[in-house]
């Protein structure tokens, strides 16, 4: 639906996380989607990040996809458009320097929309 962006929909409509206990799920998610800033452990019985995304994106749809649906879409879409695949079979690595407009590119090869790229500065004076 592009008359709606599913972005920071935090407050509206109310919507909690429900914990995913189901171990297969968990192994799925985190091979597509790792919580690489805490250990396993942690990350099985916290589950930050899936949480903090679930509500800030997934509570925009929360009428029409609830949270088991909300995340095998976000694993859907990360097998469809392998985003590093992508990058590499337009010669762009992790690690090098390229131009906004060839990342651009090659992720439009895929989407629709030119994508929303943000460059952040850590630590300072490097992009």
């Amino acid at each position: 639906n592009n008359s709606v962006m599913l972005n920071n929909c935090v407050g509206y409509p109310i919507v909690s996380y429900n914990e995913i206990t189901d171990a297969r799920k968990i192994s799925e998610l985190e091979k597509r989607w790792p919580q690489l800033k805490y250990n396993n452990n942690f990350v099985i019985e916290k589950q930050y990040l899936w949480k903090k995304e679930f509500l800030k994106h997934g509570s925009c749809g929360i009428q029409r996809y609830q949270q088991p649906a909300y995340f095998d879409l976000a694993m859907n879409l990360k097998d469809k458009f392998d985003l590093l695949s992508t990058l590499r079979n337009h010669g762009i690595t992790p690690g090098s320097t390229y131009q906004l407009d060839d990342i651009e590119k090659a992720v439009m090869t895929v989407s629709i929309k030119v994508p929303s790229l943000k460059c952040i500065e850590k630590p300072p004076g490097n992009v």
